[in-house]
């Protein structure tokens, strides 16, 4: 029997668990993508109002979308994308925000560099600057800065948990402590270790010191407001554990967590539930942004 690397998984077993596009046939994934793909470039192509590639810095990466409701000063969804650090662009992900504006609620999809052309430290630098930047432009771009809700699936949950674990004043003179109102990560990843022993690994480069720093299950959350984390039901063990001890951890330290398991969701199918209004993770964003 092979030794165990990380709690009680051997190496293989270990990549098992989070080797999600093992979880379905190449061809259910294609089909997922396809879907969502056509209905974001039809969203990204007829939304009534909007900003498109807004810069907040200067690498051609460092950009963001905004889509808005009808009505300004509504509360916002800054959207993270997954791909384990290394995968995807924000294009592809607009269909998210269509339901979301209907129901009031503005959506800022962030894009960032991937690994391995940043290490994980950068790419996490720069999605707290671009949240920094929706706040600072709020006006601006026209919704309510008092109200941004970070939410994202995969690793964009992982970083999700990251924008809550920042500690806003020390990261810019002028942020306030209590930036991100609150978080809604969706299958992501707080605990990074168990990526530094698996192939995954190749490309987001862990070193076993740089873990601690950028697991937010070992970080307090820094912003106080309610977190519910999400995760799919048919998901590997390691998503549910996972979701299941930082919302522990950080309820410890006070804050409003609870876990939403969405039965009969994979990994894939978990973040399709955003865009569905009879959902339970619907539900959760319009409740985390006080519009239910």
């Amino acid at each position: 029997m092979a030794d165990a690397v990380y709690r009680d998984y051997d190496s293989d077993a270990l990549y098992a668990q989070y080797n999600n596009r093992a979880q379905i046939s190449e061809e259910d994934l294609a089909a997922i993508k396809d879907d969502q793909n056509a209905r974001s470039a039809d969203y990204r192509a007829n939304a009534a109002r909007k900003h498109l590639d807004v810069p907040y810095g200067d690498d051609p990466r460092e950009r963001l979308d905004v889509f808005l409701p009808e009505n300004d000063g509504a509360p916002v969804l800054a959207f993270i994308h997954g791909g384990y650090w290394q995968w995807n662009d924000k294009e592809g992900f607009e269909f998210l925000a269509k339901e979301l504006n209907a129901h009031g609620a503005a959506f800022a999809n962030i894009e960032y560099s991937l690994c391995p052309s940043v290490t994980l430290a950068e790419l996490t630098n720069q999605c707290q600057r671009a949240v920094a930047h929706l706040w600072k432009e709020a006006e601006a771009l026209g919704f309510d800065r008092d109200r941004i809700v970070v939410s994202g699936h995969s690793a964009g949950g992982h970083l999700t948990a990251m924008m809550q674990a920042t500690d806003w004043p020390a990261f810019e003179d002028g942020l306030p402590a209590n930036l991100v109102a609150a978080g809604l990560p969706i299958s992501g990843i707080y605990d990074v270790e168990p990526i530094r022993l698996t192939p995954l690994n190749d490309a987001v480069r862990l070193q076993p010191g740089d873990v601690a720093a950028v697991s937010p299950m070992f970080m307090p959350p820094r912003t106080g407001g309610p977190t519910i984390i999400a995760f799919g039901g048919d998901e590997y063990n390691e998503f549910d554990r996972q979701a299941s001890d930082l919302a522990e951890n950080w309820a410890k330290q006070g804050v409003e967590t609870s876990t939403l398991n969405m039965p009969g969701r994979d990994h894939f199918t978990a973040l399709s539930a955003m865009a569905e209004t009879d959902h339970d993770l619907f539900a959760a964003a319009l409740k985390l942004m006080a519009l239910r």
